[in-house]
């Protein structure tokens, strides 16, 4: 079973579930590898009717998480090898924030998201007020970009076609040579900065989408790209490694051979 590189707990606001459970279900599915990746999204907006913080914590908190993953590596040892990720809420105001955030903390991965744009966050209807879909879309990418070009301290991208989970219409009406030119530019920076994409699977069961939509993985792979992980981006132990053998096969589609496991920042290569 491919390892699951996108993996939430008790430890983000939007999850309730303990890691032990996240590991034994990852045990029951026969991976090698997982990787707890909790929400640290500095400055996150608040929006009703959740209003979470998506904040593992301060210092000390972060300290302790590592702690609760290192004990539990040792634990699950002959088992499975339980890595120590985190998922970071890039926004272009907190750049060398981001930046000192994942140096000074051992992480074995961490992703870069963007979930908020525009300072308010992409699930937020009134981002989208006087702009048409492919107007919204492109400023997205276009911050995803900077994003991705001045916070440097992040392993892969994650579902970076984010926004179109939420912009009205946006899936519907995509084609890659709306937003060749953001698109391309993202992809191309990632590569040359040697950092990789996630293939987010959350979206898969329900709509049979991957973020980022296959034709942004076929893409990727034709300008060179080799670095992928797969993540489910599970927040209960019953969507871990949700739809992963369908995806591995489109993955293959787009050209790809090997997907990522990241440790000590490192990633390692195992064959699809």
């Amino acid at each position: 079973m491919i390892s699951d590189m996108h993996v939430h707990t008790c430890w983000s606001s939007d999850s309730s579930t303990p890691v032990k459970a996240q590991i034994e279900k990852a045990i029951q599915l026969g991976m090698r590898h997982i990787c707890i990746t909790d929400h640290q999204d500095y400055d996150q907006p608040v929006f009703p009717p959740d209003n979470y913080s998506f904040l593992i914590g301060d210092t000390d908190e972060t300290k302790r998480y590592l702690a609760e993953l290192a004990a539990l590596k040792e634990t699950y040892t002959d088992r499975i090898e339980v890595l120590a990720g985190v998922e970071l809420g890039l926004q272009p105001h907190i750049v060398e924030k981001l930046n000192q955030y994942a140096e000074w903390f051992p992480f074995d991965f961490v992703i870069g998201s963007t979930h908020n744009f525009r300072r308010r966050g992409a699930d937020d209807l009134r981002t989208y007020e006087g702009k048409s879909t492919e107007e919204i879309c492109k400023l997205y990418f276009r911050e995803e970009y900077e994003n991705i070009k001045n916070i440097y301290n992040f392993d892969v991208a994650g579902h970076l076609d984010f926004i179109f989970r939420y912009a009205p219409g946006a899936i519907e009406t995509f084609s890659y040579g709306k937003y060749a030119d953001e698109l391309d530019a993202i992809l191309k920076e990632l590569i040359a900065s040697g950092r990789g994409i996630e293939v987010n699977t959350s979206r898969m069961k329900r709509l049979g989408l991957t973020n980022p939509k296959e034709e942004i993985i076929r893409r990727y792979a034709a300008l060179g790209g080799e670095i992928i992980t797969f993540g489910s981006d599970a927040h209960t132990p019953d969507c871990l490694g949700s739809c992963f053998r369908q995806t591995e096969e489109l993955v293959k589609a787009c050209g790809l051979r090997y997907f990522a496991v990241y440790k000590n920042r490192k990633p390692v290569f195992y064959p699809l």
